[in-house]
C-alpha cells in the first residue's frame, strides 16, 4: 500500500512541476492487478552510468549538466515542491544532452504534510542533507546541498565525507565543512569550487537561497570563460628597437594573409554551401483552433481540425509534428484553455515543453454552412509569422480545405518540391470522409487516453453510427471493450475493422490487425511479477501483435502515435 501511494504522490506532485527538465508522468493505472505508472520514454542514461563511465567529467560538461538541473529544481521550487531524493541515478540525460529530473516519489509540497512527517528518515544516505539526517524540517536549500553533493562527485568521481560506511559518511556531514575541492586537485577552477563548497554549507541559512543563484554563478563562470577565450596577447609598443626589415616581413605576412582570406572565401563557397543544405529536420506543434463562431454546436471541431491538419501534413527527415496527445497534455498541464487567445509569452511556453521551432494556432468560423479557417504559422526562433487561411463549402468539403490548408503551410515552411512530394505521399488519410464521424473519433481516442474508456466507447459508436464504413472507429471499439472486459463485443468490433481494412491505407490497415490480435488476447507470453521483483515488466504481445506492429512501424517510419 505504501508503494501505490509513493506512486500517487509522485503523480500529484510531478502533475505540479512542468519544465522540460523535469521527466513527464502521465497516469497511474492498473492491468490485471499490476500497478503502473506511465511517464516519458527517454532515450540515454542517468549521471551514474556516466560517472562510472568517465571517472570524472571535464568543468564545461559538468557545469552543463548542473545547469539544467537547477533550472528543473527552480521550477519545482516555484510551485512549492521539495525534491528529497535527487541523486544520480534519477537525473537522466537524453540523446541530445537534455537533462531530466525524474522520481518524485519522495517529492513533498511545501504547503502540505506530504507522505512523511518531521523526524522521519527519508531518501538516500549517501545523498541526504544534514538536516534531512537528523529528520528536521527540509526546505528548499536542502535540494541544493545535495545538488553539491552531485557537483562534486561529476568534477572529482569521487564524493566528499568520506568514511567506511554510508551511515559514518551521513554523520560527518552533520558536524563539520566538505574540504573545498580545489584543494583536492587545483586543475578544477576555483570558482566553480567555491560554488560547490557553498552549496555543502551545513548550516542552510549559510548556503544559497535558490536555485536561480547557484545557475546565476554557473553562468557568470561560463560567460567570463569565454570572455577570457577571446582576449588578445599584451603587445609591446612599436619603437625604435623594433627592426624595420621586421617590420616589413610583418607586412608582407600581412598582406599574404589577407590575399589568403579573399581567396578561401572562393575556394571554400562549394563546401559551405554543400554543408549549410543539410538542415535540422523542423519541429512543428499545431495547436487546437479556436471556435470564433460563437456557436457551441462546433466546438467539436477544434481538436478534429487539428488533427486533420497535423495527419495531412505527413512527416520526413525534414519535417516533425508533434503527436496531438503531447500538444494537448502540454496544455493541460500549463492551465492553457484550447479557446483562450494566445499571446507570444504563452506561444514560446508551448514551444519550449514540446521542442517545437513553429507553432501553428488559429480559428474557424461557421457562418451558413460555409466554414474559414484562419492559422497563424509562427516561426518563433525568426520572428516570422505567416497568416494563413482556407474555406469549406459545408463539413464534407473540410477534408478539401484542410489539404489545401497542409499545402500552404509546407510552403511557408520553405520546404523543397521533393520533401513536400515525400510527404503528401507519407500522410496518413483517415479510413472516413465524413468529418462529424472524425470528430466523434478524435473525442474518443482522447476520452480513451485518459482512462475513460466506457465514455470513449459512447464517441466510437457515434464515429461508426456517422460513418458505418470507418475501419479505426471499429478497430478502436474492439480495444476498449478488450480494456473493459467485453471479450465478446471486443472481438466483434476487431473482426469488422479488419473486415473493413481491404479499403484503406496500408499504414492504418497494419495497424487495425495489432488492435485485432489485442481484442482476441494474442499474447500468451504475459509476465506475472515475481516474489522479490520491484518493477513489473510489462506483458510481452503476441506473435501476430508484434508482426503487424512490426508492419506497421515500417510502413508509416517517422509519425507520431
Amino acid at each position: 500500500e505504501s508503494i501505490i501511494q509513493r506512486f500517487k504522490q509522485e503523480l500529484i506532485l510531478a502533475h505540479q512541476v512542468t519544465h522540460k527538465n523535469v521527466i513527464r508522468i502521465y497516469d497511474l493505472g492498473e492491468a490485471e492487478g499490476l500497478k503502473f505508472i506511465t511517464m516519458e520514454y527517454i532515450e540515454g542514461e542517468d549521471l551514474r552510468a556516466l560517472i562510472q563511465e568517465k571517472k570524472k567529467l571535464q568543468p564545461e560538461e559538468a557545469v552543463e549538466i548542473m545547469q539544467q538541473v537547477c533550472r528543473a529544481l527552480e521550477a519545482a521550487h516555484s510551485v512549492g515542491v521539495i525534491h528529497r531524493d535527487l541523486k544520480p541515478q534519477n537525473i537522466m540525460r537524453d540523446k541530445t544532452g537534455r537533462i531530466l529530473v525524474m522520481d518524485f516519489g519522495l517529492a513533498r509540497s511545501l504547503e502540505g504534510e506530504g507522505m512523511t512527517q518531521t523526524g522521519a528518515l527519508v531518501g538516500t544516505m549517501e545523498y541526504m542533507s544534514p538536516e534531512q539526517a537528523l529528520g528536521e524540517e527540509l526546505g528548499e536549500r536542502s535540494d541544493l546541498f545535495t545538488l553539491g553533493l552531485i557537483f562534486y562527485e561529476l568534477l572529482t568521481g569521487k564524493m566528499p565525507y568520506k568514511a567506511e560506511t554510508a551511515l559514518a559518511s551521513l554523520l560527518k556531514r552533520t558536524q563539520g565543512r566538505a574540504t573545498p575541492i580545489s584543494d583536492h586537485d587545483r586543475a578544477i577552477p576555483r570558482v566553480l569550487s567555491g560554488i560547490v563548497s557553498k552549496c555543502l554549507e551545513r548550516e542552510p541559512e549559510r548556503r544559497y537561497k535558490t536555485a536561480s543563484e547557484i545557475l546565476a554563478d554557473l553562468e557568470g563562470w561560463q560567460g567570463k570563460r569565454a570572455a577570457a577565450s577571446l582576449s588578445f596577447p599584451s603587445v609591446r609598443p612599436w619603437g625604435r628597437d623594433v627592426p624595420w626589415p621586421l617590420i616589413g616581413v610583418i607586412t608582407t605576412v600581412l598582406v599574404l594573409a589577407s590575399v589568403g582570406f579573399l581567396l578561401r572565401g572562393k575556394l571554400f563557397t562549394h563546401t559551405t554551401s554543400e554543408q549549410a543544405s543539410v538542415k535540422p529536420a523542423i519541429s512543428l506543434a499545431i495547436l487546437p483552433f479556436r471556435n470564433a463562431s460563437g456557436d457551441a454546436s462546433v466546438n467539436w471541431l477544434g481538436l478534429t481540425l487539428a488533427e486533420m491538419l497535423r495527419t495531412d501534413m505527413g512527416e520526413s527527415a525534414s519535417l516533425r509534428t508533434v503527436s496531438s496527445d503531447r500538444v494537448n497534455q502540454i496544455l493541460h498541464d500549463l492551465r492553457i484553455a484550447s479557446d483562450g487567445n494566445l499571446d507570444p509569452d504563452t506561444l514560446r511556453r508551448v514551444a519550449d515543453f514540446t521542442s517545437a521551432d513553429r507553432v501553428l494556432w488559429g480559428q474557424y468560423l461557421k457562418f451558413g454552412d460555409q466554414i474559414r479557417i484562419d492559422a497563424t504559422l509562427q516561426d518563433l526562433k525568426r520572428q516570422r509569422n505567416f497568416v494563413l487561411k482556407a474555406e469549406a463549402s459545408s463539413e464534407k468539403d473540410l477534408p478539401r480545405a484542410i489539404q489545401q490548408l497542409a499545402r500552404s503551410v509546407q510552403e511557408s515552411l520553405a520546404l523543397s518540391p521533393d520533401t513536400i512530394k515525400e510527404l503528401q505521399a507519407k500522410s496518413l488519410k483517415p479510413s472516413s470522409q465524413s468529418v462529424k464521424a472524425l470528430g466523434y473519433y478524435s473525442e474518443g481516442l482522447h476520452l480513451a487516453r485518459q482512462g475513460k474508456n466506457l465514455e470513449a466507447t459512447k464517441q466510437f459508436e457515434a464515429a461508426t453510427t456517422e460513418d458505418s464504413g470507418f475501419a479505426l472507429a471499429y478497430a478502436e471499439l474492439g480495444r476498449t471493450y478488450s480494456v473493459l472486459g467485453y471479450g465478446d463485443k471486443a472481438q466483434e468490433y476487431a473482426r469488422k475493422a479488419v473486415d473493413l481494412s481491404d479499403k484503406v491505407s496500408p499504414q492504418e490497415k497494419y495497424l487495425i490487425l495489432a488492435e485485432n490480435a489485442q481484442a482476441n488476447k494474442d499474447y500468451p507470453d504475459r509476465l506475472l511479477r515475481k516474489p522479490g521483483q520491484d518493477v513489473a515488466r510489462r506483458p510481452r504481445c503476441g506473435t501476430r501483435s508484434r508482426h503487424s506492429l512490426r508492419r506497421f512501424l515500417h510502413v508509416g517510419q517517422g509519425h507520431s502515435i
